[in-house]
């Protein structure tokens, strides 16, 4: 593909070089950078790609991208002066990424029934109920999100929530390429914001609730509402936006969108609403470990379904993934069929079962809302008490820290403060934070993460629950900047079945 081809409807300030050289790949970090690629230099949070624009060019670009200007980058030594290369000045590097890598593979999102799921919560569990129903559809169906990419090849973990716009192009090429019809994607704020989706046409949009978090990086409400809301700039003819309409803030988009609005819900007035929530018996367990079943009413009629999954909040993830499924025209047959087939989701109220005589849950929850509707959830299938082991992440929102705190120790019979991933902070000084929303409150700090599950698990007895909260499906914990293995599943089943062996010796 030529330059030409591939700058074509960019908003450009300023080019050199010739427009007719052809290009054999994209690159935005320089070590990627092979023969006849052209570098999109991308301003990061920890490095600035302007200053590698040199060793693109060594490394064989024949085209460079660029928000600053030529001269400047002439006179800082990066860009040759002779004009070896094509420059091309643009407004917005990562728009451009964005929309180059979209013409490079072929706008493959055209190709597909692209839907993209965004919310504070749920969306990772909304991500996978959906693809089951349009699996069960008898068509063949990716997905992107938080714990992995499935493009028709093998199952790849996941880098990011959703991936930088070359990658995630990339991805959608793979997809069609691999003869499938769907596409699901998580939609996190971070990538809205820095325009990760340009050059995408959405199907379909669904926005799953919406609480605090990511302050730190959007720094109000607001503008995370705002960078949030932007999916749906995305969604093209024919689309459809597929609301919470239970949520006050996302119920208030439905008047200002242009596409066709779906909305799911608990509550009267929702076109997509639950009835007859019923908690479903497995064996000997409590009420609840069996999943839920519920009544489904849609302006086409009313159907039953039955899912494996626990809890009221995945009540509404099912809900949202009828509602994107209706939106699309799927018929109730697929839907019942997928939202049976829908496993729990690793690190999604996943029950750690060991034979023990508690119960063992662990979950993602890392925002103040998800905390207190996990806690609750927990304390509708517990006897005994609850014993909360969670931590906040370093180097995000701080102001969520007592928040979490306080919700912990409100719907908890005990709690142990521990460590998340630090990252760069001190493990010490983010207790600190959360301790600040506890007070005195039943609560002890072990910032050893193993240890707060050893000791979690020490002191439960029959009928109590332990809930693990946090990290989920995560198998690292960051610490100094660097990623240690750890995970929450693996560690709390050698604890207990340590703790049996100890107590059958």
């Amino acid at each position: 593909m030529t330059l030409s081809e591939l700058l074509e409807g960019l908003k450009i300030k300023w080019k050199t070089g010739l427009s007719d050289v052809v290009i054999k790949g994209i690159a935005y970090d320089s070590r990627f950078v092979e023969d006849g690629f052209l570098f999109v230099a991308v301003s990061g949070f920890s490095a600035d790609g302007n200053d590698y624009i040199r060793d693109a060019v060594n490394r064989g670009a024949v085209a460079i991208v660029s928000e600053k200007a030529a001269a400047d980058l002439i006179s800082a030594g990066q860009l040759p002066a002779q004009g070896t290369v094509a420059f091309i000045e643009v407004c917005d590097s990562r728009g451009a990424l964005a929309l180059i890598s979209a013409a490079f593979y072929g706008r493959p999102s055209n190709s597909l029934s692209l839907i993209g799921i965004t919310g504070t919560n749920g969306k990772t569990t909304t991500s996978f109920i959906t693809k089951s129903i349009l699996d069960a559809t008898g068509e063949r169906a990716g997905l992107l999100g938080t714990i992995c990419y499935i493009t028709g090849g093998e199952r790849m973990t996941a880098s990011h929530t959703t991936p930088e716009s070359l990658d995630l192009h990339r991805c959608l090429n793979e997809m069609v390429q691999n003869k499938m019809k769907y596409a699901v994607l998580e939609v996190s704020s971070h990538a809205l914001a820095l325009k990760r989706t340009e050059g995408c046409s959405f199907s379909a949009a669904a926005f799953t609730n919406f609480t605090q978090d990511h302050l730190d990086f959007h720094g109000t409400m607001e503008e995370y509402f705002r960078a949030k809301s932007m999916l749906f700039n995305y969604v093209g003819p024919g689309g459809a936006a597929v609301l919470n309409m239970d949520d006050p803030k996302v119920r208030s988009l439905a008047k200002s969108l242009r596409c066709n609005v779906v909305t799911c819900g608990l509550e009267e007035g929702a076109m997509i609403r639950a009835e007859n929530i019923r908690d479903k018996e497995q064996g000997t367990r409590s009420k609840g470990f069996g999943g839920t079943s519920f009544d489904v009413q849609t302006p086409k009629g009313s159907f039953t379904v039955d899912s494996k999954l626990m809890g009221r909040f995945n009540v509404y993830n099912i809900l949202m993934s009828i509602g994107i499924a209706y939106s699309l025209g799927i018929g109730e047959e697929a839907i019942i069929k997928g939202v049976r087939n829908a496993r729990p989701v690793e690190g999604r109220f996943e029950n750690i079962d060991e034979g023990q005589d508690f119960l063992c849950l662990v979950d993602y929850a890392h925002t103040e809302d998800a905390l207190r509707k996990l806690i609750s959830e927990a304390r509708h299938l517990t006897r005994g008490r609850i014993i909360t082991v969670f931590g906040c992440g370093g180097n995000r929102d701080r102001t969520k820290r007592p928040l979490m705190g306080t919700a912990a120790a409100e719907l908890s019979d005990v709690v142990i403060v521990t460590s998340d991933n630090p990252r760069n902070e001190d493990p010490l000084e983010i207790i600190k934070d959360i301790v600040e929303g506890i007070g005195g409150k039943n609560y002890t700090v072990q910032p050893d993460r193993a240890g707060a599950i050893n000791e979690a698990v020490s002191m439960a007895k029959a009928g109590d629950t332990v809930l693990i909260a946090g990290k989920g499906h995560e198998e690292y914990q960051e610490i100094k900047g660097k990623r240690h293995h750890f995970s929450d599943r693996e560690t709390v089943r050698a604890v207990i079945k340590n703790a049996k062996g100890k107590m059958l010796n």
